[in-house]
């Protein structure tokens, strides 16, 4: 029997937030909300939508976790950005709170954007980001152990202190690690206990990542499942995909790989 709830995201098919989740409740316990641009009236759900989630939710025991938009820097050393950052997540934070997410992933950027190279004052890159997501916490009802800093391309140690300082979460994004070549257990092991999400997905021949399961190691794969059996990780896992013939491949795969490591 499974400790953790699986989930996907918003994106399966090409429709509104409110329709995937029609469409995937009862096959799925989380909906990701994917909300990656800048918060507009465009790019988020409207309040009405918001409210036939939280709804749906209700009526179905569906459970949502939330995708706060990327591309902002928590840890600017511009104090304009870092505040831009923040007014952003928080206002993301608010608008979705009826739904009463699981879990609010956040990007960490290295820099001034993601990509860039990892700071070379670790100690003033984590006093800013903690200054930032302490913002963010005070603007918002969020409890720290609901906002998850995402695992990126850089070392995960650096945003560590962060986690605990504030108490925060974090969202094991191993489709990632595997697409980036990091060993799995320098970073899955150390964090899964303080882990709330998991994001999973693989990367095709091609390079694109968010893909079928079936373009993740399935040696990694099993490794996985039983590393989060033994930690009795009870969040969700996320087959973070974005289309239908994914998503329906993924399921197929991870039955396979869950029988395998029950047996």
């Amino acid at each position: 029997m499974r400790s953790y709830r699986i989930g996907t995201t918003s994106f399966v098919h090409p429709a509104r937030w409110i329709d995937n989740a029609r469409l995937l409740a009862g096959r799925v316990q989380d909906v990701e909300i994917l909300l990656f641009d800048p918060p507009t009236p465009q790019s988020l759900p409207s309040p009405p939508e918001v409210a036939a989630l939280a709804r749906l939710g209700r009526d179905t025991g569906l459970g949502y976790t939330v995708h706060a938009p990327i591309g902002f820097a928590l840890a600017s050393a511009d104090p304009d950005r870092r505040r831009m950052a923040v007014d952003a997540t928080a206002q993301v934070i608010r608008h979705t709170a009826p739904l009463a997410p699981h879990a609010v992933v956040v990007h960490l950027a290295p820099g001034e954007r993601e990509g860039d190279p990892p700071p070379t004052d670790a100690g003033a890159f984590q006093a800013r980001a903690v200054e930032s997501l302490r913002a963010i916490l005070s603007a918002t009802d969020l409890a720290p152990e609901r906002l998850c800093l995402e695992t990126l391309e850089y070392d995960f140690a650096l945003a560590e202190p962060v986690v605990e300082a504030l108490g925060l979460s974090v969202a094991l994004d191993v489709g990632h690690l595997a697409r980036d070549g990091v060993p799995f257990d320098a970073v899955v092991s150390r964090n899964v206990g303080r882990a709330r999400v998991v994001q999973w997905h693989g990367t095709d021949p091609a390079g694109r990542d968010h893909r079928s399961l079936r373009h993740y190691p399935r040696a990694d794969g099993i490794r996985l499942l039983r590393l989060l059996r033994g930690a009795g990780f009870g969040g969700v896992l996320t087959l973070e995909v974005f289309g239908a013939q994914d998503f329906e491949e993924s399921l197929a795969v991870l039955a396979e790989l869950e029988e395998e490591v029950a047996s």
